[in-house]
Parts: structure tokens; C-alpha cells; sequence
């Protein structure tokens, strides 16, 4: 296991100041320009290498069926109920971040195609137990601003907006280096939003 060290990120879109995510179980915007980022993002590699995306089994239930497995992505699926197996090419069942990693390891392995970098896509629980793992090094917040209140019931759980002791935000080349080719845009505005796409690092 230790030669198996991909780039693992949170990557998440969150209301400021208060740090929202969702309600009932659901984003609390749909943001045509934010998913194809995340799509673009969490899909990019470098020669022949995979992406994996992971996420809790509430996260995976709310995707519609049609949608998932995330397509061009491994999925894997947390849940403490879960045995440790291989569902398919593209889903993973794992009962622990650890255990997601040593069947990304063998997925890889087996089918002789590198997990490049290793995406934690939500939800709020996963997220809280996972930021301050060591193992995650990058955070991409898409930092949303509303024109209007919006209702949310869902946090992130973690203190970044009002001031984090652990991480901080990097200028905006970073990344660009970070993402590669995809194009950035600034204070984008969709309906009752206006939001931009920021890295965090270790402080």
C-alpha cells in the first residue's frame, strides 16, 4: 500500500458565509456552469490514468439512476454496512476510506490503469471526517454568494469561511496548475447566485 499515494481532494460547492451544502438531502441550486466544472475536473488525467470519485451512500442514492455510475470515473460507494468488493468496472463498495483505498489500489492493478487523483465528492458526514485527514491535501470549493437568502439545512461542517486554522486559500494560478487546461471564469452569475472556484491547501 505505500507505493499507492494518489492526490486525494474534497471537492465542494458551499454557500458563505455559513458554509450550506444542502436541503433535504439535495443541492440547493442547480448551477448549469459548476457541473460541467466538477464534471471536467473530477474526469481529467494525464496519459492513460483513471479518476475516482468518492462518495457516502446517501450522496450515491441522491445521483438519479440514469447518472450513475459517474461516467469515465471509478465510484466508490462508503457505508459501514458495506463489504469490501469490486461491484463492477466502474463501483466500488467499501466500508472505510482506508479499505476504499486498498480496492483502488487492486482496481488499478487489475486492470493496469493508474488512479491519478482521488476525489471525496460528499456528503456533509464524509466530508467532516475526512478534512482533517492527512491523506487529503487539496480542497476546490466553489464558493457560491447569494443575491437572495436561500434556505439550507445541510453545513460543511468544518470552519473555512470565518477562518481555518489548517487550511488556506492559494492564488488563483495555483489552481489553474491544479485543474490544467480547463478554462477558469470569475464571479460567474447564474439566476439568484454569483460564485468562483477557489484551491485550499495546508496551511
Amino acid at each position: 500500500m505505500s507505493e499507492f499515494k494518489p492526490t486525494i481532494a474534497i471537492i465542494v460547492a458551499a454557500l458563505r458565509p455559513s458554509g450550506g451544502i444542502g436541503l433535504n438531502g439535495k443541492m440547493p441550486w442547480r448551477l448549469r456552469k459548476e457541473i460541467r466544472y466538477f464534471k471536467d475536473v473530477t474526469t481529467r488525467t494525464t496519459g492513460t490514468g483513471i479518476n475516482a470519485v468518492i462518495m457516502g451512500r446517501r450522496t450515491w442514492e441522491s445521483i438519479p439512476s440514469k447518472f450513475r455510475p459517474l461516467p469515465d470515473r471509478v465510484n466508490v460507494v462508503l457505508s459501514r454496512s458495506f463489504k469490501n468488493e469490486m461491484v463492477d468496472n466502474n463501483v466500488i463498495h467499501a466500508n472505510s476510506i482506508d479499505k476504499s483505498l486498498e480496492q483502488l489500489q487492486s482496481y488499478g492493478t487489475s486492470i493496469a490503469k493508474q488512479i491519478q487523483r482521488v476525489f471525496i465528492i460528499g456528503g456533509a458526514e464524509i466530508y467532516r471526517e475526512l478534512v482533517n485527514d492527512p491523506a487529503v491535501s487539496h480542497l476546490l470549493v466553489t464558493e457560491i454568494d447569494a443575491k437572495e437568502p436561500v434556505e439550507v439545512d445541510t453545513f460543511l461542517g468544518f470552519p473555512l469561511f470565518e477562518g481555518s486554522a489548517v487550511w488556506e486559500k492559494r492564488p488563483q494560478k495555483e489552481l489553474q496548475s491544479f485543474i490544467g487546461d480547463i478554462e477558469l471564469e470569475n464571479d460567474i452569475e447564474e439566476g439568484n447566485f454569483v460564485y468562483n472556484y477557489t484551491l485550499w491547501t495546508r496551511k
